[in-house]
């Protein structure tokens, strides 16, 4: 981890890209009736937009950190017809899409879990419980109106041209200072490692 306390090598980008292609299909089966069926990899980011939500024309509500540290609930969610979810849950994370939204008005219609972290007791929507897959990306939790959720859980792997070559280059300046195993990213994480150790 890096001295900011964040990871210094990240899948996050490529998934979120993913992921939200994957949701833009949940969402036009919707609208055809149906529930999406099989995705695949593609060879390149070359094969699709640059960047996916703006490239498709869709409008996006963006919220970080500053948009969320009221703790929510935050009902606004559901005014959307898609949610991304992208963060890294933890201890006092808010939730975002309660349990309560398969039965609460909503134009909410699909949930795009990119973080991925169904079973935990952090995760921050709380209307699935198992992730989706490549064959069946969709999960239908709701009717009238249908509320699916897809929550792959290697979404990397469906871009992994990008995503390599991005992962790799986060990764080669620690790498680089492999020579200087007591300080820096290799120093902290021997901390860590140490610290886990000690607790079991």
């Amino acid at each position: 981890m890096g001295e900011d306390g964040r990871r210094v090598a990240a899948f996050g980008y490529w998934a979120g890209y993913a992921g939200a292609a994957v949701s833009l299909a949940v969402w036009a089966a919707q609208q055809r009736g149906g529930v999406a069926g099989p995705v695949r990899k593609v060879p390149s980011k070359a094969a699709r937009a640059a960047d996916l939500m703006t490239a498709m024309g869709v409008t996006v509500t963006r919220w970080d950190m500053a948009e969320t540290a009221a703790g929510g609930p935050f009902p606004e969610v559901l005014q959307h017809e898609i949610f991304l979810n992208c963060i890294l849950a933890r201890p006092g994370c808010p939730v975002f899409v309660p349990a309560s939204a398969k039965t609460d008005r909503r134009k909410l219609t699909v949930i795009g879990d990119i973080a991925c972290d169904p079973t935990s007791d952090f995760s921050p929507i709380k209307v699935y419980d198992r992730a989706t897959d490549w064959d069946a990306p969709a999960l239908r939790v709701a009717e009238n109106p249908p509320l699916d959720v897809t929550a792959i859980d290697n979404l990397p792997s469906l871009m992994p041209v990008e995503s390599s070559e991005d992962y790799a280059a986060q990764l080669l300046p620690s790498l680089l200072t492999l020579t200087s195993l007591e300080s820096g990213v290799w120093g902290r994480a021997k901390a860590e490692f140490d610290r886990h150790v000690a607790s079991v």
